[in-house]
């Protein structure tokens, strides 16, 4: 199974590119599902029919679907969301704005990597293409389950059988304690979560691709994200710049655009280096249909299988010596003056300053650092080397 990941700043063409790359797939012969995380509903505009929340065959060998964070939550995580705003309540938050935020920023694109975990185990596909929404935030629920730690988990479920007597006890107190089910449901989101992190791991298996406009501020938040997948153990293997005008235009208007498009797809080149870069023109119209997808999949892959994985990184790596051990970790488009590294208990969190804002990345401790010391970190050739000690 091939799992493939799209994703950029808003704007940039990811729904478009992910339906081409999925209609190239199918037109392989690849029993193909692209799943569309795009509040907006792109997919139905693009196809020219409605892609629902179900499976919508779209083609031979081809099928799609639209996540829909609010009927997936409902379904199947109801009494959690429930708890989070009854705690909310209890603390003087408004009801309406209660329900808001317990609908956790980020759910569309939550919702869609644990739907693809159901995906996965079934089998039934040759390759999932995953158009994402416009951000790396959701890389971020990836490491959940290990912050709250399998011990949590196993203490959760030793809780749940007593949380019924809990919760007289705390309506008394007025503050709300969790249900058995609340508890059962919380272990079952950390454990798919689980999942869904040994997933994207896979290097052979997955990989992520950066969309990007030939603009500045695209391409800067494509490296904020490259930069944290780098750093989550995700691959990316592509990045493909969108929407470039061709140079054959004379306009006078435009000469300006050129040469600024000319600079920015070089630094593009440059910048995320040894990444492979592929460029699609800015068609002359809308892309909509199977025409239009299939010319923009053959400007970007010519003949080959879209499939194919197209770059493969180093991912983190963990040194045992003796009375010292050494993590290092992929940090692309770092300088050292722009990083700092902290230890939290179990935790490392890794700050690195962007054109975009400070990034923040939690990682979670393997067990054999726990009784050394962050001693020292340093940065060589695009790698963070993280030195932990006996006292």
């Amino acid at each position: 199974m091939r799992i493939i990941f799209f994703t950029g700043k808003g704007g940039v063409g990811k729904s478009v590119i992910s339906s081409a790359t999925a209609l190239r797939s199918s037109e392989l012969g690849h029993e193909t599902l692209l799943i569309s995380t795009d509040p907006a509903h792109t997919l139905s505009d693009i196809f020219g029919f409605k892609i629902s929340f179900q499976e919508t065959r779209v083609k031979e060998h081809f099928d799609a679907i639209q996540i829909d964070p609010v009927y997936e939550a409902s379904k199947h995580y109801s009494a959690l969301f429930e708890f989070i705003s009854e705690v909310l309540k209890a603390r003087g938050v408004d009801e309406v704005v209660a329900y808001e935020i317990a609908n956790f920023p980020g759910a569309t694109g939550a919702a869609a990597l644990l739907k693809l975990v159901n995906y996965v185990e079934e089998g039934r596909y040759d390759t999932i293409i995953l158009d994402m929404v416009p951000s790396g935030d959701a890389l971020r629920l990836l490491y959940l389950p290990y912050l709250i730690g399998k011990l949590s988990r196993r203490f959760m479920g030793i809780v749940a059988p007593i949380a019924d007597i809990s919760r007289t006890v705390a309506s008394v107190a007025g503050v709300p304690i969790p249900s058995r089910d609340v508890i059962k449901t919380q272990i079952k989101l950390l454990n798919l979560l689980e999942k869904v992190h040994n997933i994207l791991i896979d290097h052979d298996q997955v990989s992520l691709r950066l969309i990007v406009n030939p603009d500045l501020f695209s391409i800067e938040n494509a490296k904020r994200t490259f930069v944290q997948a780098s750093i989550y153990d995700i691959n990316t293997d592509l990045v493909i710049i969108n929407k470039v005008l061709p140079n054959t235009i004379k306009d006078e208007y435009l000469k300006n655009w050129l040469e600024l498009q000319d600079n920015y797809i070089k630094k593009c080149e440059v910048d995320f280096h040894p990444l492979p870069v592929r460029k699609i023109s800015f068609l002359k119209s809308e892309v909509k249909g199977f025409n239009d997808l299939s010319i923009l999949s053959r400007e970007l892959y010519d003949d080959e299988d879209p499939t194919t994985v197209y770059f493969k990184g180093e991912g983190i790596k963990v040194l045992n010596k003796e009375k010292s051990v050494e993590i290092i970790l992929p940090a692309p488009l770092v300088n050292k003056e722009d990083l700092e590294i902290e230890r939290f208990g179990d935790e490392l969190i890794i700050h690195v300053e962007t054109f975009m804002g400070r990034t923040t990345v939690l990682l979670p401790l393997p067990s054999i650092t726990y009784k050394y010391s962050l001693k020292s970190a340093k940065l060589i050739n695009n790698r963070i080397h993280i030195y932990f000690e006996a006292d």
